[in-house]
């Protein structure tokens, strides 16, 4: 295989070693230089590919730490509704789908505020009624942890009349004694979901591949799959068969609120056995603590400010979830818990402090996805326990964007100074590894880096909690890297590495930090191979 040459590029090299570079050699799937433009042209021949990085940034591939592949590409073909701002928006775009595609049976999509409405009334089936009442329609939130239905859907699901769930699931009803249309958590979603047809194994691929190729197209060639389970691993490893896995991929086993402890034994331990290649592995559990702020299915502390004397819930005791953690620990696997509600980071940081006591302390890099909001109690417990905070910048609040009024109207302004506390406990020296959350937000990572450098406080007595420059690009690194354990192998651009690289439109050093979004991949190199390049 002829070596790859990238010269006259500014490398930024994320190697506090050698941090800038001009140049950078492949062969096979490793790094084996990097240096001076002059020192690189030893390494050419006949055979050598090279290309001109002409002044543009060069840089590792770029990880994002918290994403859904399967669940993201399934829904390619959805409609995508975060530009939809209003009902009269909503039917407009409802209507051209059913339009234009006649034979199709269900209408879905996701990505819909929740202020679609207005900021005080909740999107209901009878306004889905209005815009399409004879064509089944499922359309999720900005953050997948609730759905609305028409009354159609609802009836062929057998849920209009309601059904009890375990908190905080919810088919939510209405003063009449049916369903209002509104589904939160995955419980509920899932009674809808079993009713819409599936795709086959071979379309399902398919998906996968125009996923992959989306990754490719942003730089993205490592992703920390938020959850995943047998079948998930399955399709992966059928695409890397196939020499068709352009982007390395971790997957945290999904453990369950009604799953046995034994579970972990007879499923995640086969799995961490089975899949074990640099681009394709398990080795760590994932759970869900809780839900999300928007639908009150987050715990906290003190009560929602827009209902006073709720303090939402959690899908887990205290000593339930301490007990998985416990043996998930115990077993040595590393654990990622969504927790975003001040309470439910809490409730995770005493379960991860039960099973440091019991089991002993070790380098588990045990995981919080999210922390939208951080008693100030807490914070120092995260470096003291040796916990990851994971963040995903496009999910953080900006007063500017009516995008997240919902959000902040119900943790109130007193406790503004407890989101996304990033710059805290970045100064503490916790490890924050930057990710997207796809398809809850865009994959594109540089709207996620810009939005992560130029965040402003939310008020005159605030703390801006952005992050330098610096440290945004490596939370999508080396960062991401160190939080699933293959910072020795990516992350860096060094000699023994392996080959995953990204070639940037500009050189993201000498340009205006409002000018980061409109940052593309030029080129992307995954495991030594050019998966995308700019025609």
């Amino acid at each position: 295989m002829p070596n790859l040459i990238i010269e006259n590029a500014a490398v930024q090299t994320i190697d506090t070693a050698n941090p800038k570079a001009e140049a950078v050699v492949v062969e096979g799937n490793k790094i084996v230089f990097v240096g001076s433009h002059a020192d690189a042209q030893s390494f050419k021949d006949a055979n050598s590919q090279v290309i001109d990085g002409a002044g543009r940034t060069l840089m590792p591939g770029i990880h994002d730490s918290h994403f859904h592949l399967l669940y993201g590409s399934m829904g390619i073909n959805d409609l995508r509704l975060e530009e939809v701002k209003s009902l009269e928006q909503l039917s407009d775009v409802l209507r051209q789908r059913a339009a234009e595609q006649p034979d199709t049976e269900w209408i879905l999509g996701g990505g819909l505020a929740y202020e679609v409405v207005s900021d005080t009334e909740s999107l209901t089936r009878h306004h889905l009624d209005e815009i399409l009442p004879n064509r089944p329609i499922m359309v999720r939130s900005l953050d997948m942890h609730t759905a609305w239905c028409n009354t159609l859907a609802l009836e062929r699901a057998g849920i209009l009349d309601g059904r009890e769930l375990p908190a905080p699931n919810e088919i939510l009803m209405g003063a009449d004694g049916t369903a209002t249309g509104q589904l939160n958590e995955d419980k509920a979603m899932a009674l809808v979901d079993a009713i819409i047809p599936e795709p086959t194994e071979t379309e399902r691929l398919d998906l996968l591949r125009r996923g992959l190729a989306e990754c490719a197209s942003y730089g993205i060639t490592s992703v920390t799959n938020m959850w995943g389970d047998a079948n998930q691993f399955y399709l992966y490893h059928e695409l890397e068969k196939r020499g068709e896995l352009t982007c390395r991929v971790a997957v945290p086993y999904h453990f369950k609120p009604e799953m046995p402890l034994e579970n972990i034994v007879n499923e995640a331990i086969p799995l961490r056995k089975q899949y074990a290649s640099d681009k394709l592995f398990g080795g760590s559990v994932k759970l869900f603590i809780d839900g999300v702020i928007e639908s009150y299915t987050s715990l906290m502390i003190e009560p929602y400010a827009t209902r006073p004397n709720f303090l939402g819930d959690t899908l887990y005791s205290q000593e339930r979830f301490s007990e998985i953690v416990t043996e998930a620990d115990k077993l040595g696997f590393q654990i990622f818990t969504h927790a975003i509600g001040d309470g439910s980071v809490r409730w995770t940081l005493n379960g991860y402090e039960q099973a440091q006591k019991q089991n002993g302390r070790r380098d588990s890099r045990h995981r919080i996805e999210h922390v939208e909001l951080l008693h100030n109690d807490d914070l120092p417990r995260f470096k003291e326990l040796g916990v990851i905070a994971a963040m995903q910048p496009l999910h953080s609040s900006r007063p500017e964007i009516d995008y997240f009024v919902n959000w902040m109207n119900c943790v109130g302004e007193d406790r503004y100074h407890a989101g996304f506390r990033w710059r805290d406990l970045t100064d503490l020296g916790v490890p924050i590894p930057l990710g997207s959350d796809w398809p809850v937000v865009t994959m594109d990572p540089f709207l996620g880096m810009d939005w992560a450098v130029n965040r402003q406080a939310w008020g005159p007595d605030l703390r801006r909690q952005a992050f330098t420059l610096a440290e945004t690009l490596a939370g999508y690194t080396t960062v991401a890297a160190y939080g699933e354990f293959t910072e020795n192998k990516k992350g860096q651009l060094k000699p023994g590495m392996l080959a995953d690289l990204v070639l940037l439109s500009q050189d993201i050093t000498q340009i205006e930090t409002e000018e980061i979004k409109n940052l593309k991949a030029d080129l992307t190199v995954a495991d030594g191979e050019i998966v995308y390049q700019k025609e």
